[in-house]
């Protein structure tokens, strides 16, 4: 259900991986008025714009220009929200496929559970730990992707079902209760300190954007999963194993998800069984707000940094204003379905529809 339009070849009529169509013919007659111009540098940095604009304004404000500018809150914005933004990154891999994922949340909070039980309740090491939380995710991806790939299960009934289930075996296992001692200061440390004055979490996360960056965008695997995102049946017309590339796309999903749940511990020092599935939302509209620029009509990287960043300044900002503990949940309610209308009106402009 990926918003990016399609694109096919004249003579085979399969999708071209490159992406949307762009002519590069020269065409006669007057130019193109200085809007139609503009309108195309607007669509790839409205959503920056906005954000800068956002910051200047929360700057100046009266009630937030003391706290919101300050380095410690700027700090704690990017370290708080590399968790979301790793957990954006690992739903467009399957959103890029065509295919919605909406187990990452509940995930985050099964990698956080095991990495933290495995190393403070059975003294397993640290790596051993990280390693079976990230391992956790794969075996939730590996489980949606056979459902919808295999069985032919809608994704988003199967994500869905998948989430509940582990949030319910999430709440078996724990008995609802957080697991907050013995942690390893090794894992704690990663939250807490700095690097250049940067949060830890901050060069994972670059780390990991760099990898989903290059996977989508320099790679023939990542081509050929924006070619059965755009149209599976083309895809299947030029030989792609389409089943295999939805199927590969949740299973990164589900690890990179672990990769969040790691990173959460290492940033809250505890496990709560309750706080993964909030997390679904939040990456979505991350995602599809994403999708709205840098590249209008696809789900990239770079985009969805900037959703995370853009969600993240407005709740604090609002909070800091003094809103309510209902705005968070409220906005990014209204990002995820002002993001997806946005997304899904460029791309029908796009394909001319």
């Amino acid at each position: 259900m990926t918003t990016t339009p399609a694109r096919t070849t004249p003579d085979q009529g399969a999708p071209d991986p490159a992406g949307p169509v762009r002519s590069e013919t020269a065409v006669d007659g007057p130019p193109a008025p200085r809007t139609a111009r503009f309108m195309p540098f607007l669509e790839r940095y409205a959503l920056l714009l906005l954000l800068v604009l956002l910051c200047v304004f929360f700057s100046a404000y009266g009630p937030t220009s003391e706290t919101f500018p300050s380095p410690a809150n700027l700090r704690n914005i990017l370290g708080n929200e590399a968790v979301i933004a790793v957990t954006a990154l690992a739903s467009i891999i399957p959103l890029t496929c065509g295919q919605f994922d909406l187990s990452v949340g509940s995930v985050v909070g099964l990698s956080s559970i095991i990495t933290a039980s495995m190393a403070a309740e059975h003294d397993l090491p640290v790596a051993v730990a990280i390693l079976l939380g990230v391992l956790s995710g794969c075996v939730v991806g590996l489980v949606n992707g056979v459902l919808v790939a295999k069985i032919g299960v809608n994704a988003l009934i199967a994500t869905l079902g998948t989430s509940t289930l582990v949030a319910g075996l999430i709440s078996l296992y724990t008995a609802n209760q957080v697991i907050s001692i013995g942690i390893p200061e090794s894992i704690t440390a990663l939250g807490s300190g700095t690097w250049l004055g940067l949060p830890r979490t901050v060069f994972s996360l670059a780390v990991v954007a760099l990898a989903v960056y290059y996977l989508l965008t320099h790679t023939p695997y990542g081509r050929y999963l924006a070619s059965v995102g755009v149209s599976p049946g083309s895809a299947r017309l030029v030989g792609l194993r389409v089943d295999r590339y939805v199927l590969s796309s949740f299973v990164l999903s589900g690890a990179l998800a672990g990769v969040a749940g790691v990173l959460l511990l290492a940033r809250a020092g505890t496990a709560n069984p309750q706080v993964g599935p909030g997390f679904t939302l939040a990456a979505l509209s991350a995602a599809f707000l994403g999708a709205t620029a840098i590249k209008p009509g696809r789900f990239n990287v770079l985009g969805t940094l900037l959703g995370v960043l853009f969600v993240a300044v407005s709740v604090n900002g609002l909070v800091l204003a003094g809103a309510a503990d209902w705005v968070q949940p409220t906005f990014n309610g209204a990002a995820l379905l002002v993001a997806v209308a946005l997304s899904t009106a460029i791309a029908r402009r796009r394909a001319g529809t």
